[in-house]
């Protein structure tokens, strides 16, 4: 068998339970009885790598197309699967290391890789560095839509990407120093050429690079996936020889599956946490940037004017949000930056505006809204994954004579609307996080250097500061580059371009597995047993 050289036998499946009834489980532990040898707990040997694993997903697959989705923990821990990435980011150090690539040489506008030989698709077809470059330069072209071709080339965009197949190298070069371009590069997924060659198919059925290939689905439930040997794995037993991806969007199922060991990975964002820390510790996954009130300022829409801005700023308190929101998961703040991230600068936080809602009818009133003065009339995006937060900050704007109508959808839905053209939207708790440990990708959200068009600058915000600073910082090292990002995020704040609201945390689970992860990605590679 393919796997044969792994440790089958001794390293079974840290969890029947995820796949088998418990009658099964019954007639296997007798067999084994019967052979007079064998572990019946299920339980592999510490510090190995499980031979299988049930881990849930908060939500569905939006797009196999990992260029165009909106990136929720469905998606992107299913990318982690299926497509692999030149280098990768070690969750725990913080420091880049081979995935595709062997080697890279830096500088502030290119890269360039050495590939490992012998590369392949999931399929069994050879994956050339050519291949590589067509499916970076999709990525990069403008006329793809992705809402990251800005964030993983910066303003000026791609100069050139090249390829040499005998050489096996490729080198990524941009137009404008790019100090986080290398970020970029363990996030970039690289489609296999089939993908390439009919992307409208590749939204439901991925060509992947990755360690997994998809043996079966049952889109919107379970995914079954099979490792095959990827020789672009530093060690191909480092990852579980099968994966089942479970999709769950209710918080308190998820939990439960903890209780009843019918799942080995299990992420809680929720009430049901504090139940589950009683008895198993968890890990959390911390997300890079704050969830932060955001706001459309196309001309003639309410926020557009500052004033208003401020108005909401003063009647929104984090602490409440965050609890409404996450039941306390997560945690209040008052800076765009987290504490995790590079260039975090915790003074920043005293530039917003406080909790005020005396301020804030008196503001609202001098705008000339409220008694005696025109109706505020604005519209309120919200997600699944928010919980009460969207009707807690509905209920503070109409506590201030503002009316305020709700539209509650998927996260994949509320991207949508917000990163359209149509404008249909005034306010909104945006999730900001992404995979980088910087403030880049703030810059494809908030800033007027990439364009006013889709996926950039999806609110019209018009900082000429912010503008100024998130230009400067990625031309930017060492100190310079932290001192130009605290600047930027200053700029925001200073004018109530963003609110920051809450430090989304995911608690996630596993009474038999170790692993590193991030708010929405558990790295594949880092499973093991428990000791």
């Amino acid at each position: 068998m393919k796997f044969s050289k792994r440790v089958g036998a001794v390293r079974r499946s840290t969890r029947r339970r995820g796949l088998a009834t418990a009658a099964v489980a019954a007639v296997a532990a007798s067999l084994l009885a019967a052979c007079g040898g064998g572990d019946s707990s299920g339980s592999g040997a510490s510090g190995e790598t499980p031979e299988q694993v049930t881990m849930v997903l908060r939500n569905d697959v939006d797009t196999f197309d990992p260029m165009l989705t909106a990136a929720e923990n469905g998606a992107v821990q299913m990318y982690e699967a299926l497509y692999d990435t030149l280098v990768r980011r070690n969750w725990k150090t913080g420091d880049y290391e081979p995935a595709m690539a062997t080697s890279w040489e830096i500088t502030p506008t290119k890269i360039d890789f050495a590939l490992k030989d012998g590369l392949k698709c999931s399929d069994g077809s050879d994956l050339l560095p050519s291949d590589v470059q067509k499916s970076l330069e999709r990525l990069a072209d403008p006329k793809t839509g992705s809402i990251y071709t800005g964030r993983f080339f910066g303003a000026g965009g791609v100069k050139q990407i090249v390829a040499d197949d005998e050489a096996n190298t490729v080198s990524v070069e941009v137009n404008e120093p790019h100090t986080d371009l290398i970020d970029s590069m363990a996030t970039a997924f690289i489609v296999c050429p089939k993908g390439l060659a009919d992307t409208e198919a590749l939204a439901t059925t991925p060509q992947g690079s990755g360690p997994y290939k998809l043996t079966s689905m049952k889109r919107g439930d379970t995914y079954e996936l099979e490792a095959w040997g990827s020789p672009a794995l530093e060690d191909p037993e480092s990852v579980p020889a099968q994966l089942t991806y479970r999709v769950v969007t209710s918080d308190s199922t998820r939990a439960n599956l903890v209780d009843t060991g019918d799942a080995d990975i299990v992420s809680v964002i929720g009430r049901d946490s504090k139940r589950l820390e009683a008895s198993v510790e968890p890990i959390q996954g911390k997300a890079f940037q704050a969830d932060s009130i955001v706001f459309n300022q196309r001309p003639g829409a309410p926020f557009a004017d500052e004033r208003l801005r401020r108005v909401a700023a003063q009647a929104i308190d984090a602490t409440s949000y965050t609890k409404a929101a996450s039941f306390d998961v997560g945690e209040a703040v008052d800076t765009l930056a987290t504490p995790n991230m590079d260039c975090y600068v915790e003074s920043n936080g005293e530039i917003g505006l406080k909790l005020d809602k005396d301020q804030a009818k008196a503001d609202l009133e001098a705008a000339g809204y409220g008694p005696g003065g025109k109706e505020l009339s604005v519209r309120l995006l919200g997600y699944d994954l928010q919980n009460s937060g969207p009707e807690y900050v509905a209920d503070a704007l109409r506590e201030l004579g503002i009316k305020v109508d709700i539209t509650n959808g998927t996260l994949a839905q509320a991207a949508g609307v917000v990163y359209g053209d149509a404008g249909e939207w005034d306010v909104m708790v945006f999730p900001m996080n992404a995979p980088a440990p910087h403030l880049y990708p703030a810059v494809t959200k908030m800033s007027s250097n990439l364009g006013e068009g889709g996926s950039y600058n999806f609110g019209r915000v018009r900082n000429e500061e912010f503008d100024r600073y998130a230009k400067l910082a990625p031309a930017s090292t060492g100190d310079e580059r932290c001192e130009n990002w605290s600047k930027a995020e200053a700029a925001l704040l200073e004018r109530t371009d963003v609110v920051p609201m809450m430090w989304p945390i995911a608690n996630y689970f596993s009474k038999d597995l170790t692993f590193e992860t991030g708010y929405r990605t558990t790295d594949l590679r880092t499973i093991r047993v428990k000791g």
